[in-house]
């Protein structure tokens, strides 16, 4: 217990020199543009990697995703598929027009 009052000391002493006041996320005073776009590029970062983990886990075929919502999914596509197959043989729509919103409902 007598290296505690040292070992803060230190640690203290370090925040305090020179190295670490020149990374790029200090206080914000008195500083140039390159530490502010670090900080902003670092946060962008940060939430790249949340959201591609999010992707990851919840995102289409993924371990935590509802399967209902897959179900429900394919549902909408079917009823969406007979509704264009019904205009295209109705004459409401053109073999084209068919053909790119049937490339839209793909699996």
């Amino acid at each position: 217990m007598s290296q505690l009052p040292t070992l803060v000391s230190d640690f203290f002493d370090f925040l305090d020199s020179p190295v670490w006041r020149a990374w790029p996320f200090n206080a914000g005073y008195g500083e140039h543009i390159l530490p502010s776009i670090a900080r902003m590029a670092f946060v962008v970062l940060i939430f790249a990697v949340i959201i591609i983990f999010l992707r990851i886990l919840f995102g289409p075929n993924g371990p935590l995703r509802d399967k209902e919502m897959d179900r429900e999914a394919d549902e909408q596509r079917a009823t969406e598929r007979a509704a264009l197959d019904a205009q295209l043989s109705r004459g409401d729509i053109t073999e084209f027009e068919h053909t790119l919103r049937m490339k839209g409902l793909k699996d």
